[in-house]
């Protein structure tokens, strides 16, 4: 399943660039978001041309009725960043489930924004059901990523 999502930023891409290549960043931004104790930078680095950082993290499975019992899964994010371009790369790996989701991002300055867009490939490998299942997961990613841009947003006074 295909899924386009888009974060607007308060600031040019210069400045939105600076602080999505920063390894703090990712970890203030997991604090901000309720992830405290239960993510760990497995692989950070970066030069004046890229910045790549890989993070395992325990999320909550998102299953109906399942409510605050919801039981955890392991996640690992690789985020892979062209400073020059603006364009990237993110692989999950949802640890023990049949999905593969990876997207390419992109960021362009609109007016004295900052607009980052993500175009993803959600892929279950489970035959009948998997239609459902890459809907949850996109209707849990929708509802994720507002909290996101906004943790990353208060950040954002940290790079100007």
């Amino acid at each position: 399943m295909k899924h386009e999502m888009k974060a607007r930023y308060p600031a040019p891409s210069s400045v939105v660039m600076k602080m999505f290549a920063d390894r703090d960043f990712h970890t203030r931004k997991l604090e901000a978001t309720g992830y405290t104790g239960k993510y760990q930078v497995l692989n950070c680095s970066g030069d004046a041309s890229s910045f790549s950082i890989r993070i395992e993290r325990k999320v909550p499975v998102s299953m109906p009725g399942m409510g605050k019992n919801a039981p955890e899964s392991t996640v690992v994010n690789d985020e892979t960043w062209n400073l020059a371009s603006k364009t990237g790369r993110v692989v999950v790996e949802l640890k023990g489930m049949p999905l593969e989701m990876s997207c390419v991002t992109s960021m362009k300055d609109e007016g004295k924004d900052c607009v980052v867009t993500y175009q993803w490939e959600v892929k279950s490998k489970i035959p009948l059901v998997g239609g459902t299942i890459e809907k949850m997961v996109v209707s849990d990613m929708d509802k994720k990523a507002d909290e996101e841009t906004q943790a990353a947003i208060a950040l954002l006074k940290n790079y100007r």
